[in-house]
């Protein structure tokens, strides 16, 4: 048997959605008789299920971890630094050169680790990049695109691409962009994309039907949904700025997550005295088949720049659900092509709440539109982007195997 080793310091049971991919990318490849070995860091053992079955079949290694309540970015940092030492003595002293080596992004500096597995042990390695880093901290103004520190991170990324065996990206955009920085790796063919898959299977319900809408009440209300993370890359302000919009209309919007910009929602709802906004926690993956159902419209955003530098997971979530995508993306990004290609979903540009507000008023008038746009989602989700799809990419990438459909 095969053996697979997955650095990641975002594992089961975190609830970030890197956590839930690579789990599943993990399971996948144990259920198809892989030796899989992963090294996390730790987490709150209370919330781990000794008896789900996927971790009999994985060796999970875990570093410490310090869980603090106050996760600010120098505890966040102090734990991935943490992690990163330990994981570069556990592939030193613990992996062996002949096998393959996934190296997940996160920390984003992780990439030095599959240095570390070439340098001493003469192994190869793969890296899966998340997001690109440091691109990704100059827009959320973590650094400056001017310092030292954005010139090491850039150096860093460039040497983790070009040593690999491939980089992993997540979508067209990325690969464009980090072929336009470092040309010389797109020359060398070392970049290649695999695109995520939604995490849980998701059974299409009608929303009048959906326990979860009736339970929070909005099941008659034409709905719009944002699930998952509200961070610093995501363009929340003009979600809230076009519900403000709509707040005399029956069209309810519908947060299900968390993120640094939660306490910014929160506020903007007290002092605009918002009625038409709901939020909600992150919900238990047995439960998203019907959240991500419970709406007419799903969202996502994402500030100018982004869509270069990451790929929103939540997409594969909202496709799978079968519900008309409304994004906030700049005009011709990739998700604004995806959209168009095969009308599932109409894309607003970034910072213009009065366009989002008057597109969604439209969809509301239009119910026979969205309910089309709805199957057009699901039907382009089992064609082109299920897990079986996913893993086997992972599979001839990672053992030079040929695809299975």
């Amino acid at each position: 048997m095969q053996n697979l080793t997955i650095i990641s310091q975002y594992f089961y049971p975190n609830s970030a959605s890197t956590a839930q991919l690579i789990t599943d990318l993990s399971r996948g490849f144990a259920e198809r008789g892989y030796v899989v070995k992963v090294l996390t860091s730790g987490h709150d053992h209370s919330k781990i299920n000794l008896v789900d079955g996927f971790l009999s079949q994985i060796k999970i290694n875990r570093t410490p971890y310090i869980n603090w309540h106050n996760q600010n970015i120098f505890i966040k940092v102090f734990n991935s630094l943490i992690f990163l030492f330990i994981s570069f003595a556990y592939i030193i002293f613990n992996v062996n050169y002949n096998n393959t080596l996934l190296i997940v992004s996160n920390p984003p500096y992780s990439g030095i680790l599959g240095l570390g597995f070439k340098i001493f042990k003469q192994g190869k390695f793969y890296f899966l990049l998340q997001d690109i880093f440091p691109e990704s901290a100059v827009l959320i103004g973590i650094i400056k695109s001017s310092s030292f520190l954005f010139k090491f991170c850039s150096y860093l990324t460039y040497l983790t691409c070009k040593y690999s065996q491939n980089t992993i990206v997540l979508s067209s955009s990325m690969k464009i962009f980090l072929g336009k920085k470092y040309s010389d790796i797109q020359e060398n063919d070392k970049i290649e994309i695999v695109e995520n898959w939604s995490i849980e299977d998701i059974y299409i319900c009608s929303k009048k039907n959906n326990e979860f809408a009736i339970q929070h009440g909005f099941d008659k209300l034409f709905t719009i949904l944002y699930s998952g993370n509200l961070g610093r890359l995501h363009d929340i302000e003009s979600i809230a700025f076009a519900a403000q919009f709509l707040n005399d209309t029956s069209i309810q919007f519908v947060f299900i997550g968390d993120g640094a910009k939660q306490k910014l929602l929160e506020r903007y709802i007290q002092e605009h005295q918002l009625k038409n906004i709901l939020l909600l926690p992150f919900q238990p993956r047995d439960v998203l088949s019907q959240s991500l159902t419970a709406c007419d419209v799903s969202l996502v955003s994402l500030i100018e720049g982004a869509e270069e530098i990451i790929a929103p997971c939540k997409l594969y979530g909202m496709l799978a659900a079968g519900r008309a995508i409304l994004s906030i993306s700049s005009t011709g990004s990739y998700i604004d092509q995806l959209l168009n290609d095969y009308s599932c979903g109409i894309n607003c540009p970034p910072h213009n709440p009065q366009q989002l507000a008057d597109t969604i008023a439209k969809l509301a008038a239009d119910p026979e539109r969205v309910t089309a746009m709805g199957k057009r989602a699901r039907q382009l989700y089992e064609e082109k982007y299920t897990f079986s799809r996913a893993l086997d990419e992972y599979e001839k990438l990672l053992f030079n195997t040929e695809l299975l459909n």
